[in-house]
C-alpha cells in the first residue's frame, strides 16, 4: 500500500424505497446524529468527516483506516437502533469501503477524487441487493480476506434485533455487562443473552483481525 492511506465509505440506506417519503424526510437528521454520537465515542483522532449527499446516502473519510471498521459498525449499529425508536421501522445501512491514497482533496468530500474515493464508489455500486458491508484495498490477497470476513458479517447484521444491535453499540464503545445494564434498565443476564445472540464475540475477532491487517 501507499505511505499515506485513508478509509472513504460511501453508504447509503438500503431498500430505501420501502420508506415511505415522510419517514425517508426524517433520515437525514438519523444519520447525523448517528455519526454525532460515534464520533463522541471515537474522540478527535478518529473522528469521521461526513456529508450527505442526498435523503439516503453519504460520504465519510477517516484519516485513521485501521480504526474504520470499528466506527461502521458502531454507525450501523446506531442507525438501526434510531430508525427502530423514532421511525418504528427496520432499517440498515450499506457501507462500502476504499482504503487507498487520496490524490486530490477539495473542501467537499463530494469534489474530492483519488483511490480511496473509486474504491468506495464502485464497491457500493457492485454490491448485491443484500450486501451490508464491503471493504477495498490496493492489496488483492486482503481484499479476498476481508471479503470473505465480511460475508459472514454480512450475515451477523441481518440477524441482529434492534435491541441486540443497541446492546452490541454500547459494548463495542468500552463498556462493561454491568454499565450496559444500568444504560438499559436490564439484567446483566439479559445483557449478556442479548451479546452472545449478537455474536459479539465473532465482531470482536473480525475487528481483531482487520486492525492487524491494516497495521502491518
Amino acid at each position: 500500500m501507499s505511505d499515506k492511506i485513508y478509509a472513504v465509505i460511501s453508504g447509503e440506506i438500503a431498500e430505501s424505497r420501502k420508506i415511505s417519503q415522510e419517514q425517508l424526510g426524517q433520515v437525514p437528521d438519523i444519520i447525523r446524529d448517528s455519526f454525532k454520537e460515534v464520533n463522541y465515542e471515537n474522540g478527535q483522532e478518529s473522528k469521521l468527516v461526513y456529508e450527505i449527499i442526498r435523503m439516503d446516502e453519504f460520504l465519510c473519510l477517516t484519516a485513521v483506516p485501521h480504526s474504520a471498521l470499528r466506527s461502521l459498525i458502531l454507525l450501523a449499529c446506531k442507525f438501526r437502533y434510531k430508525t427502530h425508536i423514532e421511525l418504528q421501522i427496520r432499517s440498515e445501512l450499506r457501507l462500502s469501503v476504499g482504503i487507498g491514497p487520496i490524490e486530490l482533496f477539495q473542501n467537499q468530500l463530494r469534489e474530492s477524487d483519488g483511490t480511496a474515493f473509486r474504491f468506495a464508489d464502485n464497491g457500493l455500486r457492485s454490491m448485491k441487493r443484500n450486501q451490508r458491508l464491503q471493504i477495498t484495498t490496493e492489496d488483492d490477497d486482503m481484499n479476498e480476506e476481508l471479503g470473505v470476513a465480511c460475508s459472514f458479517m454480512d450475515m451477523l447484521i441481518h440477524d441482529w434485533s434492534d435491541e441486540q444491535a443497541e446492546a452490541l453499540y454500547l459494548s463495542i464503545s468500552g463498556k462493561n455487562q454491568t454499565e450496559i445494564s444500568e444504560a438499559l434498565h436490564i439484567s446483566q443476564p439479559a445483557v449478556n443473552r442479548r451479546l452472545k445472540a449478537a455474536h459479539l464475540e465473532a465482531v470482536e475477532k473480525f475487528l481483531t483481525r482487520y486492525t492487524s491487517l491494516l497495521c502491518k
